[in-house]
């Protein structure tokens, strides 16, 4: 997975890069006046001696994000499956089976949120794409 990030910081040989992500159309959209776009913020070594303000070219193992995103989605959808059938067999109402859907998500949210909190991506810096000449 390639993203392009902005350099906005360099301390103690780490380059810290903003990422804006893009929205579903792509960010190409006319019809809706422009989409949201949300910006992360993600560390990589400094090992091409890199300056604020540069643009690079960040890369990341796509086997390991797509790894992740299906740990994520997988163990809510399991969850909610789960839940539905734990809510429904216990009552025998379908309202139930909802609200026990529910409950089982957000303690799923609850796990993903506790449980990657932790987790460093991996960027490496595969290109510099335009040097910051103003410094």
């Amino acid at each position: 997975m390639e993203q392009t990030g902005y350099v906005v910081e360099i301390k103690n040989g780490v380059a810290k890069i903003r990422i804006d992500r893009e929205s579903a159309c792509g960010g190409k959209c006319v019809s809706c006046k422009g989409c949201p776009s949300n910006a992360i913020i993600v560390e990589a070594k400094n090992e091409l001696n890199l300056n604020k303000g540069d643009i690079v070219t960040l890369y990341e193992d796509t086997r390991k994000v797509m790894k992740y995103a299906f740990i994520g989605y997988g163990l809510l959808a399991i969850l909610l499956v789960v839940g539905a059938i734990v809510g429904y067999v216990l009552t025998k109402r379908d309202i139930m089976a909802l609200v026990s859907a529910a409950l089982f998500v957000a303690v799923g949210f609850l796990i993903i949120k506790f449980s990657f909190r932790n987790i460093d991506s991996e960027f490496t810096i595969k290109s510099v794409e335009r040097q910051n000449i103003d410094e």
